[in-house]
């Protein structure tokens, strides 16, 4: 009798853990009228097809994205880096006109082998570029009328110091930009997803995103807005799930070329 009650006892354990692992890994579709979009990167070097909810729009970013936008987007809430009216989807990994730095292609590789650390460090250092960019877009016109004040406004993109008028808040200096990592593996359509959610701050206010990262190279983004019927966070694990991607291009020389054209 013992053991028929242990042998239970494991049965619905293993049943629980097994529910659990399947929940886990369930994409669900969102309960909104969808419609199927095919969008061209700018220079056509990618072609996105992809599922979204039928009244949102969508447009080529530059030559390795494209944006999906809210009907509630305005020019506001949709020019921000990360914003609960825009999907970004691209390819995080191709060189751009600012090189990947090495420790974050390594980051996006240790993802993928469960170790998370580089992609924290990753996700908070783009957060703090963009604080640093508010801070910069409440500066006064900037003219560059000597070589000192050229240098001391790139002192301030590169590391935040002060420059003769300007200094960065003093609780900057330890700021933990993102917070309350959550990581979820998904067996997606057309590979492996991770699904990121974290919690960020800009200025002194925080909010909530999600980076769903695919393991063919590519990621959608979006952000969380209990205001809004339905936010980009919402949407983005669906549509990394369902995106179909068509590659036109190569890469040669660390740069991306289109093939079938005579460089």
């Amino acid at each position: 009798m013992k053991y028929k009650i242990l042998s239970a006892i494991i049965s619905i354990v293993l049943m629980i853990l097994l529910v659990g692992c399947q929940q886990n890994n369930t994409i669900i579709k969102p309960d909104i009228e969808t419609k199927t979009v095919t969008e061209n990167s700018e220079g056509d070097y990618i072609t996105f097809s992809l599922d979204i909810p039928s009244n949102w729009k969508l447009y080529a970013q530059n030559y390795t994205s494209i944006a999906c936008f809210s009907p509630d987007a305005n020019k506001t809430n949709a020019s921000e880096n990360i914003s609960p009216y825009k999907l970004r989807i691209d390819n995080y990994i191709i060189p751009s006109l600012m090189p990947i730095d090495d420790k974050y292609k390594q980051a996006y590789k240790d993802l993928f082998s469960g170790k998370y650390d580089g992609i924290k460090d990753l996700i908070c250092d783009n957060i703090e570029y963009i604080n640093i960019g508010k801070v910069i877009d409440s500066f006064p016109d900037v003219t560059f009328e000597t070589p000192e004040s050229i240098m001391d406004y790139f002192n301030i993109l590169v590391d935040g110091i002060s420059t003769p008028d300007v200094t960065m808040p003093e609780s900057w200096n330890d700021k933990k930009w993102a917070t309350d990592f959550t990581f979820s593996e998904y067996n997606g359509k057309n590979g492996k997803i991770i699904a990121v959610e974290y919690s960020y701050v800009i200025i002194d206010k925080t909010y909530k995103a999600i980076n769903c990262y695919r393991d063919d190279d590519f990621s959608v983004c979006g952000a969380f807005d209990d205001d809004a019927d339905l936010s980009s966070g919402d949407l983005a694990l669906w549509v990394a799930d369902n995106m179909e991607i068509t590659k036109h291009y190569k890469i040669e020389d660390n740069m991306i070329k289109q093939e079938g054209v005579d460089y």
